[in-house]
C-alpha cells in the first residue's frame, strides 16, 4: 500500500508547488502587463489623432466590439478601439475620428491573420487610405488575397463610426 500512495502524493505536492508558482507569477505579471497595454493604447490614440493633447475615457454603452472610446480634452476628436473577427480571431484597430467626423488615422494593433496576407491591413498602404474619409468610406479599397481581413478592418471602423455616433458626435 505504502508504494502505491507515495506517487500519489509526490504527485499532488508537486502539483500544488507548481500551481501556487504559476499563481504566483500570474499575480506579479498582470498589472505589469495591464501598464503595458494601456500605454500601447495611449500611444496609439497619439498616434490616430495626431492633434490631441489629453484623453479620457468614456463609457459608451450599446456598441459592439467597442473596447475604449477616449475623447481629446482639447476638442479635436475621438479614439476609439475596437475590435472585430478576422480570418484568425480577434481583430482589434485603433481609429481617430476628428470632430468634424473625418477619420485621422487607423492603425492595427492585434490581429491573428496569415502572415503576408492578412496582416497586410497594418501596413500604411492600407491603414493610410481611410485618413480624411467619412462614415461612408468611399474610394477604400480591399486588399487581394485577404478579403476577410481587409472587411474586418472595415466593419472595425464602422463600429467607431457607431461609437461616433453614440456620443452625439456624428448625430
Amino acid at each position: 500500500m505504502k508504494e502505491l500512495l507515495k506517487p500519489i502524493i509526490v504527485l499532488t505536492a508537486i502539483c500544488l508547488i507548481t500551481s501556487g508558482l504559476l499563481g504566483a507569477t500570474y499575480n506579479v505579471t498582470a498589472p505589469l502587463i495591464a501598464q503595458s497595454e494601456k500605454k500601447a493604447s495611449d500611444e496609439a490614440m497619439s498616434e490616430v489623432l495626431p492633434a490631441a493633447t489629453s484623453f479620457t475615457e468614456v463609457q459608451v454603452d450599446g456598441v459592439e466590439g467597442l473596447l475604449i472610446a477616449a475623447k481629446d480634452e482639447s476638442g479635436a476628436g475621438w479614439a476609439f478601439k475596437v475590435q472585430d473577427k478576422g480570418f484568425g480571431g480577434a481583430y482589434v484597430i485603433m481609429v481617430g475620428i476628428g470632430s468634424d467626423g473625418k477619420i485621422t488615422g487607423t492603425k492595427l494593433l492585434d490581429n491573428s491573420e496569415t502572415p503576408g496576407l492578412g496582416s497586410k491591413t497594418g501596413m500604411p498602404s492600407f491603414t493610410g487610405q481611410f485618413v480624411g474619409k467619412d462614415k461612408e468610406l468611399e474610394g477604400v479599397e480591399t486588399i487581394t488575397g485577404a478579403t476577410i481581413s481587409s472587411k474586418a478592418f472595415l466593419r472595425a471602423v464602422a463600429t467607431a463610426y457607431t461609437a461616433f455616433e453614440a456620443v452625439g458626435e456624428g448625430a
